[in-house]
């Protein structure tokens, strides 16, 4: 299936990019789609921000309100930019496994290679996985005072960004699966764990609270 050009996959239709993600091609893949989601999440954080501000009857909550939109937009954009950075990731494992190994040294530069790209590959998604928590964090700010008419909203963005930190972190897991030092492993397992930290629980706090607000 052929493809249009494009530098980011931002800068594709809605539709081409479902195209693209439904293709035989494997990038943009999962963790592409990771990050989308948590971009996807902040950006409704985003938009209640915004649909707080210059209202009379919620004066009383501008200055927070300015506060989590600002926060949602570099949210937003951070992960934005690593849905085009996973692509390039899994392009880089890719061609280290392509590297020739007729003899010793060219299958020990091979092996080197796809444990540096491997390394770049879960980085990302790690990232996500951070990024994402920590629109989780801003979606248990917004929800008790950004406006109540559109808090449902906040609430889907917390769910989005929790997807989106659980299948980031799938996609740690699964090249930390293929890495060879113990240390390394160790080390990527230990900020996941720690980015994945609270998180359900806080989801949680952000559901109660924003469906308290809901009009009866």
């Amino acid at each position: 299936m052929n493809h249009p050009e494009s530098s980011s996959i931002f800068d594709l239709t809605l539709g081409e990019f479902l195209d693209r993600l439904g293709s035989s091609d494997p990038t943009p893949g999962g963790g592409a789609a990771a990050a989308v989601v948590g971009a996807l999440g902040a950006a409704l954080i985003e938009m209640t921000a915004n649909l707080t501000l210059d209202r009379p009857r919620l004066a009383d909550v501008q200055d927070q309100a300015h506060s989590i939109e600002r926060r949602a937009s570099d949210l937003r954009a951070r992960l934005q930019k690593l849905g085009d950075a996973d692509a390039e990731a899994f392009d880089q494992v890719t061609a280290a496994y392509k590297l020739p190994r007729a003899d010793d040294a060219q299958k020990a530069a091979r092996t080197e290679a796809i444990q540096a790209a491997l390394r770049v590959a879960a980085d990302v998604p790690l990232e996500s996985a951070r990024i994402s928590a920590e629109v989780v964090e801003l979606a248990e700010e917004a929800a008790p005072v950004l406006n109540a008419a559109v808090i449902s909203d906040v609430l889907v963005g917390a769910l989005m960004a929790q997807a989106a930190l659980s299948s980031a972190g799938l996609n740690v897991e699964i090249n930390l699966a293929s890495m060879t030092d113990a240390a390394t492993v160790e080390h990527y397992s230990g900020e996941l764990v720690r980015a994945r930290g609270g998180v359900e629980e806080r989801v949680e706090r952000i559901l109660a609270t924003g469906r308290s607000r809901f009009r009866h």
